[in-house]
């Protein structure tokens, strides 16, 4: 029997108290656009708040993936680390597009999985690596994960105003 796992993609403004959804959005339609290219299809979510770039992606996980420890696995290798890798390419690619670099940091990624939450500021990371800051995050995580869990990958953006 095969499992089927969603994980929520957010991208949000890295400064809540002045937003800047244009960038947000052109960001998201980048990162959007990256993954359809790689077969990846995010769905949007009706949140009821304006501007808000929420995402879905609905995956079946393998047959073999019984075991709760395999269930987090497969969450984190199959999907939330290739959209975190789409993230550090599309960062690559704007930064390499600009003469002048933008002088803001890049988008900064956090992952919530049950009660596990880590943040991302360099978003090329291995799969690997976001599993072990995930269990150190919270040592019984493995325990804690099931078909049901949805992971939430949430991507803070700094808007134009942030760029010096």
């Amino acid at each position: 029997m095969s499992n089927q796992v969603t994980v929520q993609v957010e991208f949000v403004d890295s400064d809540p108290a002045s937003p800047d959804p244009a960038s947000v959005s052109a960001f998201a339609d980048q990162v959007l656009a990256d993954l359809r290219s790689r077969g990846v299809v995010l769905q949007p979510v009706y949140t009821g708040a304006m501007g808000g770039d929420v995402y879905e992606l609905i995956r079946q996980i393998a047959e073999g993936a019984a075991a709760n420890k395999d269930i987090l696995v497969a969450m984190i290798s199959g999907i939330i680390a290739p959209i975190v890798s789409v993230i550090a390419e599309r960062v690559r690619q704007r930064d390499k597009a600009s003469a002048n670099p933008p002088a803001s940091a890049p988008p900064v990624v956090v992952i919530v999985v049950e009660d596990a939450r880590i943040e991302v500021v360099d978003p090329d990371i291995s799969a690997d690596e976001l599993l072990s800051r995930l269990l150190a995050a919270d040592p019984q995580l493995a325990e804690k994960v099931s078909p049901q869990t949805k992971p939430v990958v949430q991507v803070r953006v700094a808007g134009r105003r942030d760029r010096r």
